[in-house]
């Protein structure tokens, strides 16, 4: 955790300092989809489950930044929340699951990822000791909310061996 504050803080001063002869900067994010997340996933050492449902928790636990100094968002913010849906299995998200969770949203500066409670959201987990880390950074790369029905089929396609097309560049 101590290294991705480090990396995190590292970021935010580069980008403070190549921003600061100009008169605004934004955030840029890659393309990135479901296929993108599953290959990542697939091609990590670390273990991930793939879920698919609700994702409830107290939204007063997001980070925000003070209005005073808008860059001044934490890096990152943890707390728990609840699931309730279903996990990938060999085949199909045929294994219900009701579990407690961690919440882990990051923020680059004034950008921080976007989470809401009560959303439907195919998520990739990442197992970390006896945690599911649910990860919301800015650009959105493990958490996505939208057609249930097409971001499952996505993750089929790729779980069985169909066309997994990235959007990002390879």
């Amino acid at each position: 955790m101590k290294k991705l504050r480090h990396r995190i803080a590292v970021l935010i001063a580069s980008c403070a300092l190549v921003g600061a002869g100009s008169p605004a900067f934004a955030l840029s994010c890659v393309a990135w989809g479901v296929a993108d997340a599953y290959l990542k996933a697939a091609s990590s050492n670390r273990a991930y489950a793939i879920l698919q449902g609700r994702l409830t928790f107290d939204e007063r636990r997001l980070p925000r930044a003070p209005a005073s100094n808008p860059n001044a968002a934490p890096p990152v913010t943890q707390f728990r929340a609840s699931f309730s849906g279903d996990l990938l299995g060999a085949r199909d998200f045929d294994q219900a699951v009701k579990a407690d969770v961690v919440v882990e949203v990051q923020c680059m500066g004034p950008w921080c990822g976007k989470a809401k409670s009560g959303v439907e959201y195919l998520i990739f987990a990442e197992q970390r000791g006896r945690d599911l880390i649910v990860r919301f950074d800015p650009c959105g790369q493990f958490a996505f909310a939208g057609n249930g029905h097409a971001l499952r089929k996505q993750v089929l396609d790729c779980h069985s061996g169909k066309a997994c097309v990235p959007l990002a560049p390879q």
